[in-house]
């Protein structure tokens, strides 16, 4: 038949056709190798490429010695003067103050209480009260030593208070329950001569009136000497107030 296409005759055309496209590729190929192969002895053949190769591509690593900063030396600051020495303190003298000698007060003589709570009144009254003799002490003092030599007390031997006439009726309920002691300076003539109270009662009238009775009744036999002379001597005496 006209005009078909044979099995053979394809394989013709695909021969000839892979022909035409081999020989532009060979070409191509040669091309190339000659382009590189004019790179590689432009820059000094083979080794000359490997060597640059190497150079390129290789870093070198290696130590530099540093030298360490030496020490700048530093000039210490010039120390302050020292300042002047101070004066040693000097201690005071601490001068004691003599001390004086104590005023030794002598101790009043003890008085001793009345035998009769009325102090002798003849007759009851409103008010009652009793007195008592002290003890007579050194000559011519109101201590409790018999005094140098002192061989006899001052002895009460006249003389008395009494509650119910003597005070006033209006310091009555002032004075009950209380008592007033007394210290009588006893010359050589028996008579008392001073009296001051040694112990108040808290009822400044009857103290006063207490010490003015005394002083003007009562009588002593007084203290003597160890030779037997009229000497002056104290004498205590407390008056008390009872309640009727």
């Amino acid at each position: 038949m006209s005009g078909a296409v044979t099995p053979s005759g394809r394989y013709r055309d695909r021969q000839r056709s892979g022909r035409e496209r081999l020989v532009p590729t060979v070409l191509a190929a040669l091309l190339h190798i000659a382009v590189l192969w004019g790179v590689i002895h432009g820059f000094g053949g083979v080794p000359a490429m490997t060597d640059l190769a190497k150079e390129t591509f290789t870093t070198s690593t290696f130590d530099v010695p540093l030298e360490e900063p030496k020490p700048t030396p530093t000039t210490p600051e010039p120390a302050g003067a020292s300042g002047e020495e101070g004066k040693k303190a000097k201690p005071k003298p601490v001068i004691a103050k003599a001390r004086a000698p104590s005023r030794k007060e002598n101790a009043p003589p003890v008085a001793s209480t009345g035998q009769d709570p009325r102090s002798g009144a003849a007759a009851q009254g409103q008010g009652t009260g009793g007195g008592g003799e002290g003890t007579g002490t050194g000559s011519g003092a109101s201590g409790n030593g018999s005094g140098g030599g002192l061989a006899r007390k001052a002895e009460k031997i006249a003389g008395d208070i009494r509650s119910t006439r003597d005070y006033p009726v209006s310091s009555q309920q002032e004075r009950i329950g209380k008592r007033v002691v007394i210290l009588l300076t006893v010359g050589t003539d028996g008579r008392v001569s001073s009296c001051r109270v040694y112990r108040a009662s808290g009822v400044p009238e009857a103290d006063a009136i207490t010490c003015r009775l005394a002083t003007e009744r009562f009588r002593f036999r007084p203290a003597l000497d160890a030779e037997g002379n009229p000497v002056t001597s104290s004498y205590g005496w407390e008056q008390r107030w009872f309640e009727p």
